[in-house]
């Protein structure tokens, strides 16, 4: 699972671990014992134990309850946001312009709720200059992803007049997709 959907809590021994993402999949039960069934929160423990990271049953329970089940939820969220704004505009988001859309709208409602008064000035800078890179990612995937539309239109277009696979590929490479 990605860093984008799940931070890393920063006194979480598991969030904090090589072995997260392993753990991640045997708590939501994508990853099966060898034997097929579910692992159990006694067997992880001691899968992870044997591999150098010591916790306990009430640590996996903690990180599954505070940690994963949240990230799950904001990425089924993102999912149900992304749905929605391609059925309201009819156009289909890629998954990474849907999440900076979505980083955008959390950013400006940071700063919106932020009690400016209380800040000091590196503060006020830092809370700016991070809504201006959200913003600027969102405008680098909007480009981005209009380049991709134009070079597919114009890809098509020269196939069906006939040009070669040398000036396709050429045009491919203008756009900057190869």
């Amino acid at each position: 699972m990605s860093d984008l959907f799940y931070p890393r809590e920063p006194r979480c021994k598991i969030c904090n671990s090589p072995l997260r993402d392993e753990i991640d999949q045997m708590l939501l039960g994508n990853e099966l014992t060898p034997d097929g069934r579910r692992w159990r929160m006694e067997e992880i423990a001691a899968w992870a134990q044997q591999r150098g990271l010591e916790t306990s049953i009430a640590a996996l329970s903690r990180h599954k309850n505070n940690h994963l089940h949240p990230a799950m939820q904001a990425a089924l969220e993102t999912e149900r946001m992304v749905e929605a704004i391609s059925q309201a505009t009819g156009r289909k988001l890629s998954v990474a312009r849907a999440y900076a859309n979505a980083v955008l709208a959390k950013t400006l409602r940071v700063l919106d709720d932020l009690d400016w008064q209380s800040l000091d000035d590196n503060q006020r800078l830092r809370a700016i200059d991070r809504g201006l890179r959200a913003g600027e990612v969102l405008s680098r995937l909007e480009r981005a992803d209009v380049r991709l539309e134009v070079a597919a239109k114009v890809e098509a277009t020269l196939s069906e007049a006939g040009a070669s696979a040398e000036i396709i590929r050429r045009v491919r490479e203008v756009y900057g997709l190869d």
